[in-house]
């Protein structure tokens, strides 16, 4: 399979990046190491921050929650997946206004590891957050989350379009040997450790780093910021399955955003047309008499028209969303019919 290496220059300011209205069939799809989410009022910052830059999508590590769950914040939707009961690590996804709609699952995995799936036009869409072990880190330690990491996209639909994005701590070089997956435009000249572990996965799955494919100033490509100032690297990355390559368009690193975090934001603009299905706005439904299944004779006839409504389907959805669908429509038919 052949890909597109010509190097796609963004001329845009910092300012007219973050004014530019995407058009209706581009996805603006983020990564960020946070480092915290625990203050008070974090999350709402950070949903404010993520509102500016015009990102339907964003991956979010080190977010420190424990446990899993879903949280409404204004508009946007965050999804969580973090340890038991240690506010350590911690991933998950903040879906802004325009997706929220969209989610099919969130899938939880452990504090290093979630996926979310969003429905679209063609093909769904697969998104992993990872967020992966240091380079100074056990081998051991590298190959438990990089294992799992293979068992999440194993996991992901088939003929879903996947796309990995995370804080990988991982520096890809412009290698020639490694060109067809990772391009020739990163910020470093040579591998690292990490890096070849990444590769290796992307490579195996005919997978593409897109973030090291595009031509930027080397400000748009660091990620990362040592504390001492003196040193930038570029080690949060967006990988995408090789079939649809040519949808990103670009990745780059969206500076003067600021949540307290040493990563800069890392946005991939993707081109797919969304699902309109679950855009439209819903009608307003009538209440039910529900007091009416007091009688037994009524709560019978519910019961079996609601039985019927249910075992008449041809159809055997898979996904969680797609089976409550099935349900609520039953019920809202049985109950329109029998109690009024």
């Amino acid at each position: 399979m052949k890909y597109n290496n010509k190097p796609r220059i963004n001329t845009l300011s910092i300012d007219d990046d973050h004014g530019k209205r995407l058009k209706d069939n581009e996805l603006r799809a983020c990564t960020w190491n946070v480092r915290s989410l625990n203050g008070i009022g974090a999350d709402a910052r950070l949903v404010d921050v993520l509102v500016k830059a015009k990102s339907d999508i964003t991956a979010i590590q080190e977010m420190r929650w424990t446990k899993q769950g879903r949280k409404k914040i204004k508009n946007c939707d965050i999804y969580w997946s973090g340890h038991t009961n240690k506010r350590s690590f911690g991933v998950g996804f903040v879906v802004g206004e325009r997706l929220c709609r969209q989610v099919l699952a969130f899938t939880p995995v452990d504090e290093r590891l979630a996926a979310i799936r969003i429905k679209a036009n063609i093909f769904n869409i697969s998104f992993i957050c990872a967020h992966a072990p240091t380079e100074e880190k056990d081998d051991e330690v590298k190959d438990t989350f990089y294992e799992q990491l293979e068992r999440t996209y194993e996991r992901c639909p088939r003929h879903d379009i996947k796309v990995v994005l995370g804080d990988f701590n991982a520096r890809v070089g412009k290698e020639g040997v490694f060109g067809p997956t990772v391009g020739k435009f990163s910020l470093h000249n040579e591998t690292s450790p990490n890096g070849l572990r990444l590769i290796d996965f992307a490579g195996a799955r005919n997978m593409v780093i897109s973030s090291t494919r595009f031509m930027h100033k080397k400000i748009h490509q660091a990620t990362w910021l040592s504390p001492d100032r003196n040193t930038r690297n570029q080690i949060d990355h967006v990988v995408i399955d090789g079939r649809h390559a040519s949808s990103v368009l670009d990745v780059r690193t969206i500076r003067g955003l600021n949540i307290d975090s040493d990563h800069y934001l890392v946005a991939a603009k993707i081109r797919t047309r969304l699902s309109a299905a679950k855009t439209k706005e819903q009608k307003t439904q009538g209440k039910l008499d529900v007091e009416k299944l007091q009688s037994q004779q009524t709560a019978n006839d519910f019961a079996t028209r609601l039985s019927h409504l249910l075992s008449e389907s041809t159809t055997h959805p898979e996904e969680i969303q797609e089976q409550w669908e099935h349900i609520s429509k039953a019920l809202r038919t049985a109950a329109e019919e029998k109690i009024g």
